[in-house]
């Protein structure tokens, strides 16, 4: 596996490969045959099951002995989480996280990798096949960025003030933040919409652009693996509300409300706001 996460240009280079050959060319041109439901409003593409299929191969091939869990593939087979606690080391893939933006012509949408043994994070990717820019981190490794133009640097994020910071919200939360700002006397930092990719928040705070989300509901695996451990590894963290727990991967899902703050130093300040704005939803 150290052969793996010693050289993560190697998965990038799947993933972007995969992309190309996989996903932009059905970008914006999308049949209404190619687009289907799970279930209600969670949409699917022949996309998200074209490049996990050829996501298996490619990482399966690269990591022999190694086993895959795709999101699509889950939708079919839910007991493929119990591969978590097999000795082998897991890829957990989400071929095209923000499959309604893709579905719908959108930007943003992207690729997520994880690499996973013991139910540890060891190594986590996230591409944007649109931006053409990269994060990844390695545990105990740090996190990089790649840009558009193939330069790769550590992520480094600017430092601000909690009351400068920006967090994506959506529209249920949104007042309930505002309330709990203002109940605990604590600054609001600036909030702006969900963009509908969780892998493109986790850029975003790794880099700067963005530095907090409140995610709640049932999470999934292959939405937050890889991009908690690049959070963390960036300086930041990602945690539990209630519990205070770093985010890890379970064999089973259960609904949960996690922090993810790209400046650790602010993460009590945070959770305080998040915590009582969560009260409030039960209040």
């Amino acid at each position: 596996m150290d052969r793996v996460l010693d050289h993560p240009d190697k998965v990038l280079e799947i993933m972007r490969d995969v992309a190309e050959a996989e996903i932009m060319p059905r970008f914006k041109t999308l049949e209404a045959h190619e687009i289907s439901e799970k279930k209600p409003g969670d949409l699917v593409t022949v996309a998200d099951k074209e490049s996990e299929r050829a996501l298996t191969r490619y990482l399966q091939s690269l990591l022999p002995g190694s086993r895959v869990i795709g999101e699509e593939a889950f939708e079919a087979d839910p007991t493929m989480l119990d591969m978590l606690d097999a000795p082998e080391p897991v890829w957990i893939v989400d071929p095209v996280d923000g499959t309604r933006n893709f579905a719908h012509g959108k930007s943003p949408f992207t690729v997520i990798l994880a690499l996973v043994k013991d139910r540890v994070t060891y190594g986590g990717w996230i591409i944007d096949p649109v931006a053409g820019d990269a994060v990844w981190g390695r545990l105990g490794g740090h996190a990089h960025v790649q840009d558009a133009s193939g330069n790769m640097n550590e992520a480094r994020r600017p430092a601000r003030d909690f009351a400068d910071m920006t967090m994506t919200t959506g529209p249920k939360l949104r007042p309930r933040l505002v309330r709990a700002a203002d109940e605990l006397e604590l600054p609001l930092p600036n909030l702006i919409e969900r963009y509908r990719c969780a892998g493109r928040e986790y850029m975003d705070i790794a880099t700067g652009k963005i530095d907090l989300v409140r995610y709640g509901g049932l999470l999934k695996p292959w939405d937050h693996a890889a991009g908690s451990l690049i959070v963390r590894e960036a300086g930041g963290q990602a945690d539990g509300i209630l519990s205070g727990a770093p985010y890890r991967v379970s064999t089973k899902l259960g609904t949960q409300s996690l922090g993810v703050a790209g400046d650790a130093k602010i993460w009590p300040t945070f959770r305080d706001l998040a915590k009582r704005a969560d009260e409030l939803a039960n209040g």
